[in-house]
């Protein structure tokens, strides 16, 4: 048989599948097609630049080509077949696979391979490359697709002598179908989930446990969670990654990825939007933003690096992370040849490769294009805007003007520097940025006025990518500020007393800016404003106070220096605006938060309103100056072969097919019914998130080499099931949990522990270890602390490492986020691709440097170390002992009693662990050992206040403690101590 599309070979294909086998028929893809995998056609394959002998062994027409007398396999006769006849030799030279190669095939590979040869030598094309068709399910199973989904796991227990277990009790599955669709554990959800539980424990039924998963796939909960597994697919990060590793603001795709499955976006729509949402006709802001998926791929901003070296790396990894994830086939290995098991030629790789060689993007500094977009709002803030903004308007315009915006009637620059007046008064400079510069902009005051203090805000424009300097990276100092007044007496310079600003580096305060003499490039001098959340990207504002006022008798010139000579070259102000006051101590004023308050504060919530940002996008260059794609010979960019153009593998090319020959074909094409691997790779995704492991453990690889399905008609089932169902996430989802077999019990008996030791049958209800993210947002709900805040830029949760130092860019310093955002759920967390927050790294989660198909848990003591001793598990075990501590059973305490009762510990610790574990009656020896820590802990602390103040993180004088305050912060202590055991049992660390 020859090699021809997937798609003729699929009629070809089902004739083996149905038509009926004897027992003792060879199955080639079952037994023999592995066999060459392993031994074969990594010489005699696809390859034919490493092809060894001419010898092709992975089609029909190969194997049994002519060699003049011979072949490699002769249908009906394996003693006439050159490959048993290599095999099965005593002669050390020509024995396949050779000596120094591999061991000799065992014999029960040689009798497979004889007894197929036997049988016709039949090739069947690879399971995964032939289109899905729903299999049949007998009438009286059921209708419904979790109907199906049972009836397919039966059938291949019963064919192992295994049998599902009964339902787990009506707690376990709350938590475990609220962990698995929210990631949350039940306590953390509103009141309409809330009754929806409350309604299935009451009544166990099947209606109200199909109310209960409907409920949760409703909530912002779901969309959060399940969105984390695209930011692997997608390597998001918040910096660009190598050396440098600087801030990338793409956060706002994230929010678009979560508001998409809050919204149920089709999994087809969602997918060619981020592939080549630019692309579609009147492309919405939304449908562009979607494109950044793509633009999470590394950026090189090291001077000397090539840029046409690293956007050919990016381009790479696009194509990779694009069949990667939508058809789960591994292709870098056609990069430089071709594919040594799968059907994509080294000339195939660089047609799929001209898809993505088209767009703007090219490795620069700036990460341009970009789109500007308006962050996406909370319901919270939204409404908060809505009824803030107009009252802080009223009230601000009717109170007396504090500052006047000055408009320069010259602007001047010694080194070279031009400036553009703006309608807003604020002044841009263009043209070259110098290494050192001074900015001097001449102002006039009409009679009468006064200055006492100036105004200098510091203004993020899109000429300077949305930053405040001019800088690549937008840093500015300004080294000196100096006023010099022009008058028929000559020029007179006047001297500052005060600064203060709303944002400065530290040993970088505004102050250092009104020395009367500033050394040239000196450390720690001028006013700069690097913010370890917002880096250059914020408005900022700075007062500077006279000594004496500046009064005008009569119309009065003067000049405001800006001069930047800093230790750095090029940290030049970009655009500002200059105004001044005559009120007085304006800077002490301005330190304590009295001066124009109320304008101070409108000015922020309409940035925030205004906010807008700019966010690395997909764009296709205009046609006529579209790039050349050449073959890298070897994958070298440098080493150009033939030149192609955008072009589909023809293993994959349905008949007749017509693809648009740029992303958006290549999305459709990937979208096109006849796709035997998209629908399959998606479910199989889906399906390992709730189970623990796809029904193709190798969610990367669906090609030759990888893993075969345990269950291959209910991954067809469900792939079909999806199709038609219009590409329906929650469908999919909801399919899977409301299955018995996902509802069994966790027990595993002895003869499943046998024959299913990883569950892979489904003998037994899923238990999975948590991932990362889940670990920590679930510790923080049952201690009352997570915050249910949605959207919004990255936040910086506490974390062991403070200080990151890069390459060339100085580093960061981690500054650990106030209030909610100290507790918002963890793929909010800025994740910096050289140094990843410790927690989650140590929970096997992504650096997202290339795109993750899968994680791979690991159990470890590092693990252990961090849920007991990490101080957001600290601060978990604190806020739940509080919970603890506050209920009924401590009610009946005297004010007098100095300890707690054995009752009143029991009860609380039940509460502990009943609001942890979601069990209605914890276990009566697990609540007496953990009294019997309480107690030890207590006796320990009472010898120790000191040790327990630390505990608890209180800063008091132990010595000034009333007796009642000393006894609560012991219990508090102590109580502290038996929570964070509790969030680190097994029961509460997997589902």
């Amino acid at each position: 048989m020859q090699q021809r599309p997937v798609w003729i070979l699929a009629t070809l294909f089902s004739v083996f599948c149905l038509g009926s086998l004897r027992a003792d028929d060879i199955r080639f893809n079952e037994q023999v097609r592995p066999i060459l995998s392993r031994h074969c056609i990594a010489c005699h394959g696809p390859d034919e630049d490493d092809r060894q002998a001419g010898l092709r062994l992975d089609t029909f027409a190969g194997a049994t080509e002519d060699f003049g007398g011979y072949a490699a396999v002769a249908p009906g006769d394996p003693d006439a077949s050159e490959i048993i006849v290599r095999i099965v030799t005593d002669d050390e030279d020509m024995r396949m696979p050779p000596a120094d190669h591999a061991e000799p095939l065992p014999a029960e590979d040689v009798e497979i391979l004889r007894k197929w040869i036997e049988q016709g030598a039949d090739y069947q094309i690879h399971w995964s490359f032939n289109p899905p068709q729903r299999p049949e399910v007998p009438a009286e199973i059921g209708s419904e697709p979790q109907d199906a989904v049972d009836y397919f796991i039966d059938q291949r227990l019963k064919s192992s002598d295994l049998e599902r277990n009964g339902p787990g009790s009506p707690r376990a599955l709350v938590r475990r179908v609220s962990l698995d669709l929210t990631g949350l554990p039940p306590i953390a959800h509103d009141d309409t989930v809330q009754k929806a539980i409350q309604q299935y424990l009451g009544d166990a039924t099947e209606a109200h446990f199909a109310n209960l998963v409907d409920r949760l796939l409703e909530t912002p909960a779901y969309a959060e969670h399940w969105s984390s597994m695209w930011l692997d697919l997608a390597r998001y990060a918040d910096t660009v990654g190598y050396a440098g590793d600087e801030q990338r603001d793409i956060w706002p795709w994230r929010d678009w990825l979560i508001a998409s499955m809050l919204e149920n976006k089709s999994y087809k729509d969602m997918s060619i939007e981020m592939i080549a949402g630019d692309l579609l006709p009147n492309a919405t802001d939304d449908q562009r933003l979607a494109t950044a998926f793509h633009r999470n791929t590394l950026s090189n901003n090291e001077g000397g690096t090539n840029d046409e070296e690293f956007r050919t790396i990016a381009i790479k990894d696009r194509l990779s992370t694009t069949l990667n994830t939508w058809m789960g086939l591994t292709v870098r290995c056609a990069e430089c040849h071709s594919h040594k098991y799968d059907p994509i030629s080294h000339v195939e790789y660089y047609q799929l490769l001209d898809y993505f060689n088209q767009s703007q993007d090219a490795d620069r500094r700036d990460d341009s294009p970009k789109l500007s977009v308006p962050p996406r709002r909370d319901r919270e803030l939204a409404n908060t805007l809505k009824t803030t903004l107009p009252k802080l308007r009223e009230k601000v315009a009717s109170q007396p003007v504090v500052w006047t915006q000055r408009r320069p009637i010259e602007m001047k620059s010694e080194n070279g520097t031009s400036f553009k007046q703006l309608d807003d008064n604020s002044i841009l400079a263009t043209d070259t940025n110098p290494h050192r510069e001074t900015y001097e902009m001449t102002l006039e005051l009409p009679p009468g006025e006064s200055v006492n203090s100036i105004r200098l805000e510091v203004i993020p424009h899109l000429k300077n990518d949305g930053k405040l300097g001019r800088s690549g990276e937008g840093a500015f100092i300004l080294s000196q500020i100096r006023l010099v007044r022009h008058d028929e007496d000559g020029d007179t310079r006047l001297q500052f007393s005060d600064a203060e600003a709303d944002y400065h580096q530290p040993n970088n305060h505004p102050r250092t800016a009104i020395k009367e003499t500033v050394e040239s490039g000196a450390h720690q001098q001028g006013w700069a404003v690097r913010h370890p959340v917002t880096e250059f990207t914020a408005h900022h504002e700075a007062v500077f106070e006279l000594s004496e006022p500046l009064q005008a008798e009569q119309p009065l010139r003067f000049t405001v220096y800006l001069r930047h000579d800093a230790p750095w070259i090029k940290l030049n102000l970009g655009c500002f605006r200059i105004s001044t006051t005559q009120v007085e101590n304006a800077a002490e004023r301005y330190r304590d938060g009295d001066l124009d308050a109320d304008r101070i504060e409108l000015r922020q919530w309409e940035k925030l309103a205004s906010e807008r940002v700019r966010v690395p996008v997909m764009e296709e260059k205009p046609k006529q100056k579209y790039r050349e794609t050449f073959v890298m010979l070897g994958g070298n960019y440098l080493s150009h072969g033939e030149q192609v153009s955008a072009k589909l593998p023809k293993a994959f090319l349905p008949e007749s097919a017509d693809f648009r020959n740029d992303r958006l074909g290549m999305a459709n094409w990937i979208f096109d019914d006849a796709n035997p691997l998209t629908a399959r790779v998606a479910v199989n995704r889906y399906w390992a998130r709730i189970v623990g492991v796809g029904l193709v453990e190798t969610e990367e690889d669906f090609g030759t080499q990888g893993m075969p399905p345990t269950h291959p008609d209910l991954l067809d089932y469900l792939a079909v099931e999806f199709q038609e169902s219009g590409w329906d996430v929650r469908h999919l989802i909801k399919s899977i949990v409301m299955s018995q077999s996902y509802q069994q019990s966790q027990t595993a008996s002895a003869a499943a522990l046998e024959k299913d030791p990883r569950n892979r049958l489904l003998s037994r209800g899923p238990r999975v270890r948590l991932q990362a993210e889940v670990v920590r947002d679930q510790a923080l709900a049952a201690a009352g602390l997570l915050s249910n805040k949605l959207y919004g830029p990255p936040v910086y949760p506490p974390s062991p490492i403070k200080r990151v130092v890069n390459a060339f860019t100085g580093g960061m310093t981690w500054q650990e986020s106030k209030g909610d955002d100290r507790y918002r759920r963890a793929l909010y967390t800025y994740l910096k691709r050289s140094s990843p927050h410790p927690l989650f790294e140590t929970f096997d989660m992504s650096s997202r440097d290339v795109c993750s198909l899968r994680r791979l848990r690991t159990n470890t003591p590092l693990q252990s170390f961090m849920t007991l001793n990490d101080i957001t598990f600290i601060e978990a075990a604190r806020g739940l002992a509080e919970s603890m501590l506050v209920q009924p059973s401590s009610s009946t305490r005297s004010s007098d009693t100095t300890s707690l009762s054995d009752t009143e510990i029991q009860g609380m610790i039940g509460f502990g662990l009943s609001r942890a574990l979601f069990v209605e009656e914890p276990p009566v020896n697990q609540i007496d050992i953990l009294a019997g820590l309480y107690r030890d802990c207590r006796e320990r602390y009472q010898a120790d206040v000191k040790a327990a103040a630390e505990m608890v993180s209180q800063s008091v004088n132990v010595k000034q403690l009333s007796d009642i305050e000393r006894d609560q912060l012991i219990d508090l202590a102590s109580m502290t101590v038996v929570s964070n055991v509790i969030l680190n049992l097994d029961g509460f660390l997997n589902n």
